[in-house]
């Protein structure tokens, strides 16, 4: 158990210590050989960690360059949205006018005076197929 009180050798142990001996010069040996080993695993890791850095820097361009086509189609819809509207906020107003000076009358707006609208009333009335006591009826809920 313990080396101290074990002073005399016998033969097991010294043929236990020659092969210890011969076991540490293989060991070291090897370790010579692992060390070849070793800078050639090394230089294998480096070859994959260089391989796969390529691959996700493809990855990381390819990615960049859908999210660009991203952008640009998200500016095109907006674009395509507010276009009409600026369009319509621009020139409504002046279509509005004109069919309101051309079709104000018909549409129940303000006339400036009586005549004009009572033209227009019988105009309709010539329009609509009703016999004549129908549409004095009409002109008469009408004023």
């Amino acid at each position: 158990m313990f080396r101290h009180k074990d002073k005399n050798m016998s033969a097991e142990n010294k043929s236990d210590a020659v092969e210890k001996n011969e076991n540490v010069a293989s060991v070291e040996k090897s370790n010579l050989v692992t060390t070849k080993t070793e800078h050639e695993v090394i230089k294998d890791l480096l070859e994959k960690n260089l391989k796969w850095s390529q691959i996700i820097y493809e990855q990381n361009r390819k990615i960049h360059s859908k999210m660009m086509w991203t952008a640009v189609a998200g500016w095109f819809r907006l674009i395509l949205i507010l276009a009409p509207l600026i369009w319509a906020i621009w020139y409504l107003p002046g279509i509005i006018k004109n069919l309101q000076n051309n079709y104000g009358s018909l549409l129940g707006g303000k006339s400036t005076n009586n005549q004009s609208q009572s033209n227009s009333i019988d105009q309709l009335l010539k329009i609509l197929p009703l016999d004549a006591a129908k549409q004095e009826q009409l002109k008469a809920l009408l004023k």
